[in-house]
């Protein structure tokens, strides 16, 4: 009741032209840049550059602010290229199905944040692929069993990857002809992507990719 007194008296306003609706209408959707092919990790598509202010105050709002109206907006807008990017994995290929699969927080970190952003993400995406594509599903396949320093505190990709490494388990047996996409909310070296790529394929997986709401880093 009071969530719709409140879109009655402050309705949403695109974050780009203020038209009132939407958080993101099309237009300013459509305009925004798409990020560039991702060399490195291999097999990871990002659906926006991270260097825009847009995506990057989407992704800062939903991570430490707890709105979601604009990175929902995103990944609803972007879903047709994360589609494209599955099908053409999935062509000519063995695989029987698809399973997204978020990135893990620490239990200590989704205590005090309250929610885990690659979570929110991973369930958007499904919702929306699943109009898409199909034979797609989303599980909760990995566990952080240890506490890391936020990559967003690191240096460098040497310091990224040794603050990751050997922090994601996955407990169970995983099947060879599923496709494992991996979610994450910000893809920069890779390093959270490989990591979690070590864990899925230490448990069975044959077949991995990731799919990431942005890619690159924070121009100012």
């Amino acid at each position: 009741m009071i969530d719709h007194l409140l879109a009655f008296l402050f309705p949403e306003q695109c974050s780009i032209c203020q038209k009132p609706g939407t958080a993101l209408c099309i237009d300013c959707g459509s305009a925004l840049p798409k990020a560039s092919p991702i060399q490195e990790p291999p097999q990871a598509f990002a659906l926006f550059n991270y260097s825009n202010s847009t995506i990057r105050d989407a992704v800062w709002q939903l991570k430490y602010h707890h709105k979601s109206s604009l990175a929902k907006m995103l990944i609803r807008q972007g879903t047709p290229g994360a589609a494209a990017y599955i099908e053409s994995i999935l062509a000519n290929s063995p695989i029987k199905q698809s399973l997204l699969v978020p990135i893990p927080q620490h239990y200590t970190k989704t205590l005090s944040r309250g929610f885990n952003q690659s979570y929110l993400i991973t369930k958007w995406l499904n919702r929306y692929l699943q109009d898409a594509t199909t034979n797609i599903s989303a599980r909760r396949l990995l566990k952080k069993n240890s506490r890391s320093e936020s990559q967003a505190h690191t240096q460098n990709r040497q310091e990224r990857a040794r603050n990751i490494a050997h922090s994601m388990q996955c407990p169970t047996s995983l099947d060879p002809t599923t496709l494992y996409i991996i979610v994450d909310d910000v893809i920069t070296t890779g390093s959270t992507v490989y990591e979690a790529s070590r864990a899925l394929r230490a448990a069975g997986a044959k077949h991995i990719c990731a799919i990431a709401l942005a890619h690159g880093y924070a121009h100012h």
